[in-house]
């Protein structure tokens, strides 16, 4: 009798019945009850994932730097009370067409000068009073590109006070600005001694109306609509001899510019959407003429005898 020897596995097959013994093991082992204390279940107890958010800045704060940039990597907002130079007075959103553009609004686009008229109605409502009225600068700031990109359409309204309308510079402050242009407001801009170089102007000072000046603020007017509808300078000029001729109460007539000389400065600028249009008007009495001690307002032509 002939004896059959089983035929050997190959190595291959071996191998792949331990990994499907080692499998079934597995199986098994998950069948066995957890452990005291769990249910087995390895997910239930997670928090889902979020809907992803957009930056967007907060009206009512203030800051101790002002922004160079929309990031929201730069934004550290303070309490208004502390030391801080800039605060966030209002924050919009663009709306239809504006919202619709896949470029941020920067350069000389419409949409810079929507964001920037709704800012200064804003403000004006804040501040009891228009901010070219005071000590005061404003700053549209809007998204970079990437936040843009990614669905922000937010614009940020930011002041800051300044130590003078002409090359003033910006000045650290604690409190709000809230109020501070409503009447008597402490940022309401009104007399200066007005220095001069030669034949431009050098400094402008505010001062206390009650100490010897030449020079007095009297208000702020729409110089345009758009830049290239700009006025000339003498159109301008006599827009501001106008309102000092109100202010002051004097009559409008061959003698006014021989009672009082005006000096006016654009508070933005023309040349981009965004400019602001507003050109602050001052009244003034050479230096020749007695100073005035007192506010020039309802003055009328006995404070300013023809010359």
């Amino acid at each position: 009798m002939t004896r059959q020897l089983p035929v050997p596995r190959p190595p291959l097959l071996t191998r792949m019945v331990a990994l499907l013994a080692a499998a079934s093991l597995a199986v098994t082992a998950g069948c066995a009850a957890p452990p005291p204390g769990t249910d087995g279940t390895l997910t239930d107890g997670w928090a889902g994932f979020g809907e992803p958010t957009i930056f967007v800045p907060q009206a009512g704060t203030c800051h101790r730097d002002e922004a160079a940039s929309g990031s929201g990597r730069y934004y550290r907002p303070v309490d208004c009370d502390e030391l801080h130079l800039v605060e966030t007075v209002h924050v919009g959103t663009f709306t239809g067409a504006d919202a619709q553009r896949t470029t941020a609004p920067v350069g000389n686009v419409p949409a810079r000068e929507t964001a920037r008229v709704e800012c200064d109605a804003r403000a004006a409502e804040f501040l009891g009073d228009i901010w070219q009225h005071g000590l005061l600068d404003m700053t549209v700031l809007m998204p970079p590109q990437a936040a843009w990109s990614a669905g922000a359409r937010w614009f940020r309204c930011d002041l800051i006070e300044i130590s003078s309308v002409f090359r003033g510079t910006v000045l650290p402050r604690t409190g709000s600005l809230r109020g501070t242009l409503a009447d008597g407001g402490a940022l309401r801009l009104g007399c200066h001694v007005v220095r001069w170089g030669d034949d431009h102007l050098e400094a402008l000072e505010p001062v206390d109306c009650a100490r010897p000046h030449h020079g007095e603020f009297v208000g702020a007017f729409d110089g345009g609509a758009l830049p290239s509808s700009w006025p000339g300078d003498e159109a301008i000029q006599e827009s501001c001899l106008l309102m000092i001729a109100d202010y002051a109460d004097l009559p409008v007539d061959e003698d006014l510019p021989y009672r009082v000389a005006t000096f006016w400065f654009r508070t933005g600028n023309p040349s981009v959407w965004e400019g602001d249009l507003r050109v602050r008007c001052f009244l003034y009495v050479p230096d020749f003429t007695t100073p005035l001690v007192r506010s020039a307002k309802g003055g009328g032509p006995d404070l300013f005898p023809v010359w």
